[in-house]
């Protein structure tokens, strides 16, 4: 497992809303091979349950805004360590 380049490793709060205790793990990139990718480089950030599977404000259960705006974080992230042209080779899309 990598390290995020977003926070610590060890973080135990909620990237979007500060909850601290139970969160989870969310690839930012996420589907079968965007999934590997975002654990490869680190894109990746601790969500609590809410933030990351509520049926209406999870980036899994529909909040699109949430998600975008999580994508084009992790884009700033990559952009900070590495060029636009090799985040466009990894991961296809502009998201900013």
């Amino acid at each position: 497992m990598s390290k995020s380049i977003l926070e610590e490793r060890e973080c135990r709060t909620c990237y979007v809303c500060g909850q601290y205790g139970q969160v989870e793990e969310h690839h930012i990139f996420y589907g079968s091979a965007n999934r590997k990718k975002s654990e490869q480089w680190g894109l990746k950030v601790h969500l609590c349950r809410v933030h990351h599977r509520d049926y209406k404000l999870g980036v899994h259960g529909g909040n699109k805004d949430l998600d975008m705006q999580l994508k084009r974080t992790g884009q700033q992230a990559f952009e900070q360590l590495h060029s636009r042209k090799e985040f466009m080779k990894e991961f296809g899309k502009n998201y900013q």
